[in-house]
């Protein structure tokens, strides 16, 4: 029987030792396990996730730049610091999250964003897999943000979720959803579109 590419795509993120490639979630009896609540804002954090991760949340989704700065470095070490299983919690809110911040106007955040990023993938490993396709063109601009720091940072970040060997086929798996994102960027958006609006409006 020939895997599933969302089954392929688990295994990719499956590195570490011991890890069993095409874990249950893809192809399982639950049908929605790949579904990402795009739709859900900082409001609707439940009460599934940690308490202190969900004020965490909340703050990033703050125009203050301060604000945000502070909460995405935050996240990056609660991220590092707690359990899995409760840094798991947050993963149906981060695509929504991060593809927002990680195109700020701010270069810092979007720096600190990817190094949070990082710290995310390196403790939930393959249980990204599903969201993958949410996220995956925002984190290829990502690496190629004109702040060579964050460009960097999101690079590391993809090379700590992929084997070399391994990120071709990561990039198939994703590719409908990449060229939607580079089209809408390259001929729906606009400068104002792309920009925060409370700062296109004070300039």
């Amino acid at each position: 029987v020939k895997p599933s590419s969302s089954g392929r795509a688990a295994e990719l993120l499956a590195r570490e030792r011991g890890a069993v490639p095409g874990f249950v979630g893809f192809g399982s009896s639950s049908n929605d396990l790949g579904y990402v609540p795009a739709v859900y804002g900082a409001e609707e954090i439940d009460n599934l996730v940690d308490a202190d991760f969900r004020m965490v949340l909340r703050k990033l989704s703050k125009r203050d730049t301060i604000t945000k700065l502070k909460a995405v470095q935050e996240f990056g070490t609660m991220c590092k610091e707690r359990e899995s299983e409760i840094v798991k919690g947050v993963l149906p809110y981060w695509p929504r999250i991060y593809c927002k911040i990680s195109m700020d106007h701010d270069r810092r955040v979007r720096e600190a964003t990817e190094q949070a990023f990082e710290q995310l993938i390196l403790k939930v490993k393959r249980n990204l897999a599903p969201y993958l396709k949410s996220i995956m063109g925002y984190w290829l601009i990502a690496q190629c943000d004109t702040y060579s720091p964050a460009a960097s940072a999101a690079n590391v970040a993809f090379q700590a979720a992929f084997p070399t060997s391994k990120q071709p086929e990561a990039l198939a798996f994703c590719k409908e959803e990449i060229l939607n994102i580079l089209q809408d960027n390259l001929l729906k958006e606009t400068p104002d579109t792309l920009s925060d609006p409370q700062i296109v409006g004070n300039m």
